[in-house]
């Protein structure tokens, strides 16, 4: 009798341990399981992650080159912004441009379809991932760096030539003791002449209103200029026709309503335009400053502001 209840016993101790041992071959496989959804969630998710950064880099890139030529060269701004996204990583096959609203913006269309690895467990193999850039033109609002001339507003043509700062025996005769300088920042002569070396470091906003800097200043006016043409780091010096706005010759002055003003007085900012640096021209003790007009598109705050032919850019989204 002892014998048989020792076999039933022994019978029911080895089928306990082979159920415990189904029972954990079925939760490892389960586990298994949930192991490799983590890695999928970690190992793709990150691998998207890169992939669309890298993405949406490369059409902000794009967007941002191509606006540069808006509003006036709608085709060389879809090629430039084309080039610059596949110059970051893009397929040329799977980026798209089109300049929008009246030319004043570019975008930019770009997609990558991204292998994944452990993701194809869950049966996704592949992911596409797309990314959109819009960047817009508008006219300078504000601006840092503008150089210390005055131009009064005008019908301005492109390439053509325009004094910037004139003296006693060429000012035209509406001027009453102005010369076309401002005091920026400050006044006197060496205020002047660093700020036609350097540009001033302010902020001017279209709106404002400074003093004008009277006085002929012929010495600070000439080593000013010639110390910006000399700062030229291309070879052969730019021309009107090569310049860009990383060259010291590049000048941006304020636009102002008028000059009819009496000696130091105040003028208001209506807007802003870049020149050429041509030289200065003497006319006997006068240092005139000459430069030529150019359309052209510059980083800068956008705003409310008259078109004279100098345009900013930002990406809007």
């Amino acid at each position: 009798m002892k014998e048989v209840l020792y076999r039933l016993s022994v019978s029911k101790n080895t089928y306990s341990i082979e159920d415990d041992a189904g029972a954990a071959l079925v939760m490892t496989a389960l586990f298994l399981v949930v192991l490799f959804g983590f890695a999928a969630l970690v190992i793709d998710v990150g691998l998207l992650y890169v992939n669309r950064l890298m993405l949406v880099n490369a059409v902000d890139a794009g967007a941002l080159a191509g606006v540069q030529d808006l509003p006036y060269s709608p085709t060389m701004a879809i090629t430039n912004a084309r080039q610059y996204a596949m110059a970051n990583g893009i397929d040329r096959f799977a980026v798209n441009a089109s300049v929008e609203d009246d030319n004043n913006a570019v975008r930019v269309f770009a997609f990558r379809d991204v292998d994944l690895y452990f993701a194809r467990i869950l049966g996704l193999a592949k992911q596409r991932l797309t990314a959109t850039a819009t960047a817009r033109v508008g006219t300078i609002s504000a601006y840092i760096g503008v150089a210390p001339f005055g131009v009064v507003e005008q019908d301005f043509v492109f390439g053509e030539q325009y004094t910037l700062k004139y003296g006693p025996g060429s000012v035209p005769s509406y001027f009453r003791g102005n010369f076309g300088a401002l005091s920026l920042g400050g006044r006197g002569a060496s205020n002047y002449e660093r700020n036609v070396k350097y540009g001033h470091q302010g902020r001017l906003a279209v709106g404002d209103w400074i003093d004008t800097e009277p006085g002929n200043m012929s010495g600070p006016t000439v080593r000013g200029v010639k110390y910006r043409i000399d700062q030229c780091q291309h070879y052969p010096k730019c021309t009107a026709e090569t310049v860009v706005p990383e060259c010291s010759r590049f000048m941006v002055v304020p636009i102002l309503r008028d000059l009819d003003v009496p000696g130091r007085d105040a003028v208001e900012v209506i807007g802003f335009a870049a020149f050429f640096l041509e030289g200065t021209t003497r006319r006997g003790t006068d240092s005139l400053v000459v430069g030529r007009f150019l359309r052209t598109v510059v980083p800068g705050e956008l705003g409310e502001a008259g078109d004279y032919g100098l345009k900013g850019y930002k990406l809007v989204n």
